[in-house]
């Protein structure tokens, strides 16, 4: 397996992947700050003036722990989006361009080439949501003020990260099933934002994936309210990595394919 974790390795370097994800989620992490500390009064203050200004003062004091929380919530929204469409090739484009044929006949495993690809990007998929959550706490807390310690937010991160595993074992699934790289990133949005916003509407989060990112907003470890999203996140990830195996293993391979 040596050889194929070497191999996604170098695809997430230089295919400029990796380089992508970081940028964007430091990006948004140190935008958050300075939008909320800055431009947020200064648009508001521009637009109103006298009492109603100072009224508005008040809408618009955060403090560091708004402005983690306000963060979180743009990585639901916004780092879905980036992360699909980065990584929708994951598995359509080498089903597309017929990557897999010659390990295939090599004798390599999908077990093994499909465990690769979730430890590569998983470990970095972990690592990358976990780093720009500590940038946002430090420059928020050089704007704010500090108010946490950094326990919370490393717990805060690492479900972060387990949620973008979750939306990693989707992009798998719909790039086997679709073959198309866009497809499937559009078929993940829909998982994503569809089981958001079926169990925001029916109250039902602790029973879904999207618990781990209200229990990581809290910023408070929790082990009787983390079980349940973390097992059923765990079950629905392997549920959809044992049906891309099933689909993979009825493959034709031995035919170019359609395009």
């Amino acid at each position: 397996m040596r050889g194929e974790i070497i191999k996604e390795l170098r695809y997430a370097v230089r295919s400029g992947r990796l380089l992508i994800l970081f940028a964007s989620f430091l990006f948004f992490a140190l935008l958050t700050p300075v939008m909320l500390k800055v431009v947020l009064p200064m648009v508001l203050s521009g637009q109103l003036a006298g009492e109603a200004a100072q009224g508005i003062g008040g809408l618009t004091d955060m403090t560091q722990l708004d402005c983690i929380r306000n963060y979180m919530d743009d990585v639901l929204q916004i780092g879905t989006i980036i992360i699909a469409f980065t990584l929708c090739g994951l598995t359509a484009s080498e089903i597309r361009d017929h990557t897999w044929v010659l390990p295939i006949c090599a004798g390599k495993r999908f077990g093994r080439m499909l465990g690769a690809k979730l430890l590569v990007f998983g470990t970095l998929m972990t690592v990358i949501p976990v780093l720009a959550l500590l940038a946002d706490y430090g420059y928020s807390g050089l704007l704010f003020g500090f108010e946490i310690g950094v326990l919370p937010i490393l717990y805060g991160g690492v479900l972060q990260g387990i949620y973008v595993l979750f939306l990693l074992s989707c992009l798998i699934m719909w790039g086997v099933l679709m073959k198309r790289p866009i497809p499937a990133g559009f078929m993940t949005l829909a998982t994503a934002f569809g089981i958001h916003f079926v169990s925001s509407l029916l109250n039902i989060q602790s029973w879904t994936p999207s618990g781990l990112l209200a229990q990581a907003q809290k910023l408070t470890p929790s082990l009787a309210s983390l079980l349940l999203p973390l097992s059923v996140t765990i079950v629905v990830m392997v549920f959809m990595i044992t049906l891309t195996l099933s689909r993979l293993r009825r493959m034709e391979w031995n035919v170019r394919g359609t395009h």
